[in-house]
């Protein structure tokens, strides 16, 4: 059983999983950590802060995401974004457009669509050629 204090709260869920709401966040490694519904834990995604690989990567939260977490102060903010992973290594991918906010204080999560940006669904993981990261399919 996960601690309440473990447990954030997503008021209209995640895409797709809109009537699941509770989910915990669990630390893998010092990369990898895996986001679980509380009441259905085989939906599980597993997640990375995206600025320990892209270090470029930045966006803006709107006024109305910032009170709709409750979020005062950057220091209450935590970033995760889904990973799609691959048994290729080479092949594992990113989706920067749609990073998970998390007000740590307050366990409350939502994950935004960021628009007007050229961040996709399936960045390269790994940063290996040098370049940015940013475009497509890797």
């Amino acid at each position: 059983m996960t601690p309440a204090q473990d447990i954030f709260y997503f008021s209209k869920g995640l895409p797709g999983f809109e009537e699941l709401h509770g989910f915990y966040l669990q630390q893998h490694n010092e990369l990898f950590s895996l986001l679980s519904a509380v009441d259905k834990p085989d939906v599980s995604f597993i997640t990375v802060n995206p600025f320990d690989f892209h270090t470029d990567y930045e966006f803006k939260l709107t006024e109305q995401i910032t009170d709709e977490l409750g979020i005062r102060d950057e220091s209450q903010v935590a970033v995760r974004c889904i990973v799609t992973w691959h048994s290729q290594r080479s092949l594992t991918t990113v989706n920067l457009l749609a990073p998970i906010i998390f007000n740590a204080e307050k366990h409350t999560g939502k994950q935004i669509i960021l628009q007007n940006t050229p961040y996709t669904t399936k960045h390269s993981l790994w940063n290996t050629t040098g370049s940015d990261g940013k475009g497509g399919e890797g």
